[in-house]
């Protein structure tokens, strides 16, 4: 059984950050060690002034985690929602730490910093995040407007107007052999894509939409993406696997009126989704 370390955001109530991945993932049969960057009680979208326990020193807790009680090696890591900005410079540690206990395990970066043109968290996060996260992933999932925060941030406001082919374009300059590039342009009304970029391929892997606005979806298919890929599975099946996954999961959340995902509810088709993605090379 495969052990994956998460370090995002925790909320106590909701599904979303660790929240939105760990309970998927252990269905799937992957085990996760869940490492919160910050606590919040629920999404800030419910509430803006919602409470929260901070957490600086992420570090020293990684290194216990994967020290304890003796080393503890994981199969791979998921950088996700940094709270703060030195954060970043922990996670990279963390990240050298456990390659140190077993060489070569990917890295997914998955940098939650903003979407529809513009940020949601201070700009220096997403400095750190260049400078610190970006050099060690093996995947990355942005969403465009991260995308383009990431690799042309002046044109950050453009990003919601951009052409599949400059996402293309942009995702091959970010230093990430694989670039998932997530709510990327589909092929036509009533789709969600996401693209999958590589220095050889793109390809759009799409499924219906589902009718509900809910949080988590980005941490829920990124965890996905990370528990597909360290079973040894290809890039283009894994997305594909993940974002059937997604759709089945939004499609009960629709269905029972939920404002948070339901991935409880949704369990049986998490572990076996009934949905197809459709595959397209571009």
């Amino acid at each position: 059984m495969a052990t994956l370390l998460s370090i995002s955001s925790w909320v106590a109530r909701g599904h979303v950050g660790n929240a939105a991945i760990r309970f998927p993932l252990m269905r799937r049969g992957i085990d996760v060690v869940a490492l919160p960057t910050v606590i919040l009680a629920h999404h800030p979208g419910h509430a803006r002034d919602v409470s929260r326990a901070e957490m600086p020193d992420i570090l020293a807790m990684g290194q216990d985690i994967l020290g304890s009680p003796s080393p503890h090696p994981v199969d791979g890591v998921l950088a996700g929602y940094v709270a703060l900005a030195p954060q970043a410079v922990a996670i990279a540690g963390l990240v050298a730490e456990a390659r140190a206990y077993r060489e070569g395990i990917p890295m997914l970066l998955d940098p939650i910093v903003g979407d529809n043109g513009q940020l949601y968290v201070d700009p220096l996060i997403v400095d750190e995040i260049r400078a610190n996260l970006v050099p060690m992933a093996d995947i990355a999932t942005p969403n465009v407007t991260e995308l383009v925060a990431l690799t042309a941030p002046k044109r950050i406001r453009k990003a919601p107007s951009l052409e599949e082919a400059e996402i293309v374009k942009l995702a091959r300059k970010l230093p990430v052999p694989i670039v998932v590039v997530t709510s990327a342009p589909a092929s036509g009304d009533g789709r969600s894509a996401n693209i999958v970029i590589t220095e050889d391929i793109a390809v759009r892997v799409e499924t219906p939409t589902v009718d509900v606005h809910v949080h988590g979806t980005g941490d829920l298919l990124a965890g996905l993406i990370l528990g597909e890929t360290i079973g040894g599975g290809d890039i283009v099946p894994a997305v594909a696997t993940a974002s059937a996954i997604v759709h089945d999961v939004l499609a009960i959340t629709a269905r029972a009126g939920r404002d948070e995902l339901a991935v409880v509810a949704a369990q049986k088709l998490i572990a076996s989704p009934k949905t197809t993605a459709e595959v397209t090379m571009l």
